[in-house]
């Protein structure tokens, strides 16, 4: 009887240590079951009764697992195909294309964790154009808007951050050498009409009637703008070093500043080269960078400039893909002095590349055409403040980026910067008569 009590005592106790993970010498128990969550355009996700997830071509899907897993996909045979946004081994994030104008597609997906776990989804790709949907719009009046798109029905709404709307119809592009370029129609538009989207994979660049910076009464002008969906959503590749272009607009004007910054310790941490000399962020002076916190937004893609001794908010940025190239980009009105402000990165240069044809559009309110080399500037402008600029080209000092050089003619005064799809230029910052100018385009 005491032998019998003994031997079930024993046996209680490893069945008590196995199930507080321990005893026996055999491991943990089994693993906890791998769970994923669907998000379809920002929005919790349910399967159909078949247990396939509808989903529209270039809407965001994002799929989370509570466990590191490796993502496996399969279009088949299917008119289907994937395009990456930003995917890690908890997070799965990227949009459908449909090729077919008539049958929709099918996609699977496959999350395999460790120990045999695994999971499977799958989705119904169903027709439409790629290119629709919601955009984050960038413009050069310093302001953030929501941009919503859609090219079958050729419309488009563009919402500011406090809610006004304000919407219109596209014109569809006229000839095969624009064949990329919408034009913008809306009340605001008076004159000569410079508005237009040109889309440039989740990008759209372009130029549209935005309010005027401190104009009373309102009024409108058109004016730059870069739309995006293709965020950075993970903090740690947001790490780089961008040539940025900067101007801002208070009461009494416009002004601009061109630095390098440079992201580290995968996205924790800014440095800005605030000297009035524009050096490369290695060679800037020490009592001339400023060091600032990057903290997690609570709009995804979105990120927090902080300062790190009291936590004062500075400033949001986020960085887009834009052909393979991360890209800077903030607007918005600066909570240190009220101004509204527009920032834009580029990938900082190895050297100053030249380009053959290029198109964008201005704060003078234009649309322009450009050509570059080593040693020229050429743009003509259209619109009712119609320019043709020939600027000399000429590098910057030992200690500066090399891939920002200064462009100039006469009075006229400008920096020049690119990626391999964005042409930047910058009127010269105070008391040059173009601070606060800026081209934004895209090189064909």
């Amino acid at each position: 009887m005491r032998e019998s009590i003994g031997t079930a005592f024993a046996a209680a106790l490893v069945l008590g240590l196995a199930g507080c993970g321990g005893g026996g010498g055999g491991g943990g128990g089994a693993a906890a079951e791998l769970k994923l969550t669907v998000e379809i355009a920002g929005a919790a996700a349910t399967p159909d009764g078949s247990g396939k997830y509808g989903v529209l071509p270039g809407q965001q899907v994002t799929i989370k697992a509570s466990d590191n897993v490796a993502w496996a996909g399969d279009a088949g045979v299917s008119v289907v195909t994937r395009t990456d946004v930003d995917t890690t081994v908890t997070q799965w994030v990227s949009r459908f294309t449909n090729s077919s104008k008539t049958q929709t597609g099918t996609y699977k997906l496959v999350a395999n964790a460790s120990e045999g776990r695994s999971k499977e989804l799958n989705f119904i790709v169903q027709t439409g154009d790629y290119r629709n949907g919601d955009y984050t719009v960038f413009a050069a009046n310093g302001s953030r808007h929501k941009l919503s798109i859609d090219f079958e029905k050729a419309t488009y709404s563009m919402t500011d951050t406090a809610g006004n709307t304000t919407s219109g119809a596209l014109t569809p592009p006229s000839s095969p050498t624009y064949d990329g370029d919408w034009k913008v129609q809306n009340s605001r538009i008076t004159g000569t009409n410079v508005s237009s989207f040109w889309v440039v994979g989740d990008n759209i660049l372009g130029g549209f009637p935005f309010e005027k910076p401190f104009s009373t009464p309102v009024s409108y002008a058109a004016a730059p703008l870069v739309a995006t969906r293709a965020f950075v959503l993970t903090q740690s590749k947001l790490d780089g070093t961008y040539d940025r272009a900067r101007i801002s607009f208070s009461a009494s004007g416009g002004e601009s500043a061109i630095a390098q910054i440079q992201i580290s310790g995968g996205g924790t941490v800014m440095k800005q080269c605030t000297n009035q000399i524009i050096y490369r962020i290695d060679s800037c002076p020490a009592g001339s960078v400023v060091t600032s916190a990057v903290e997690a937004d609570a709009e995804p893609g979105m990120w927090q400039l902080k300062n790190p001794a009291d936590g004062t908010l500075l400033g949001r940025f986020g960085v887009a893909m834009i052909d393979g190239d991360k890209t800077y980009l903030s607007a918005g009105t600066s909570p240190a002095d009220g101004t509204q402000v527009l920032a834009i990165g580029v990938p900082a240069a190895s050297e100053y590349v030249g380009f053959m044809t290029g198109m964008g559009w201005s704060t003078s309110g234009t649309m322009d055409m450009t050509i570059a080399s080593l040693t020229q500037y050429q743009m003509v402008q259209t619109g009712d403040n119609s320019a043709v600029f020939n600027l000399a080209v000429n590098a910057l000092g030992a200690s500066s980026p090399v891939g920002i050089r200064s462009a100039e003619s006469g009075g006229d005064f400008f920096f020049t910067m690119r990626s391999k799809r964005l042409d930047v230029l910058i009127g010269a910052r105070s008391p040059s008569a173009r601070a606060g100018f800026l081209h934004l385009g895209f090189i064909q």
